[in-house]
């Protein structure tokens, strides 16, 4: 048993070093990113998955999150941010999530929000973010009504550069649903995310 576990961290050691590695080469190339250009609206584009923990009464809620997010530096509309190292974003995520645990369910929505991403190192930056928007989600459980309801989702993650403009996403979120009572019952359902996807900024 522990041979197995030093085999897994090994593993996982010699990948998170392949991914240094190769993030140290790419970022010493100028070219541009390969996909957004300068005449694009939208300066950051990008698919996030993972895997999300929840319990309702009736047992376990697992989220599989499946996110498009589509952001905009602001810099566009508040030109004085140019100066700021850091980039601040509002982007919007158009989301369809499948739920496992007690029973399988569906949760689809649209998250609007703003994430502050600031460079640590020429391939890694850190971000947080938070969001709102509404969701519809058929869970059938005694502690939340099902149909419509809004999610608040609050997050931290980097993104480690793998090639110009293009970067790996990790990061970490919580998220809380419930339908400010226009429907009973509303106690809300929180879950906790680990996410991992990827990103293209200019």
């Amino acid at each position: 048993m522990e041979g197995k576990t030093v085999r897994r961290f090994a593993l996982i050691f010699a990948t998170l070093m392949l991914l240094s590695s190769a993030a140290d080469a790419r970022a010493a190339d100028p070219s541009p990113a390969p996909i957004l250009g300068k005449e694009c609206f939208f300066t950051e584009v990008g698919f996030i998955t993972g895997f999300g923990y929840g319990t309702v009464t009736e047992g376990y809620h697992f989220p599989v999150p499946l996110i498009v997010h589509l952001g905009v530096d602001t810099k566009r509309w508040f030109p004085s941010l140019s100066d700021h190292r850091g980039t601040l974003t509002a982007f919007l995520e158009p989301q369809f999530n499948l739920v496992f645990g007690a029973e399988f369910d569906i949760e689809g929505g649209i998250g609007f929000g703003l994430k502050y991403r600031y460079p640590l190192s020429d391939v890694m930056s850190a971000y947080g973010l938070v969001s709102v928007g509404p969701q519809f989600i058929t869970v059938n459980t005694v502690d939340q009504s099902n149909g419509f309801a809004f999610a608040d989702t609050v997050g931290i993650g980097v993104n480690l550069a793998v090639m110009p403009g293009v970067s790996l996403d990790l990061g970490l979120r919580a998220r809380h649903l419930s339908n400010a009572n226009f429907r009973m019952p509303n106690n809300g359902l929180d879950n906790y995310f680990g996410t991992i996807g990827f990103m293209i900024a200019h």
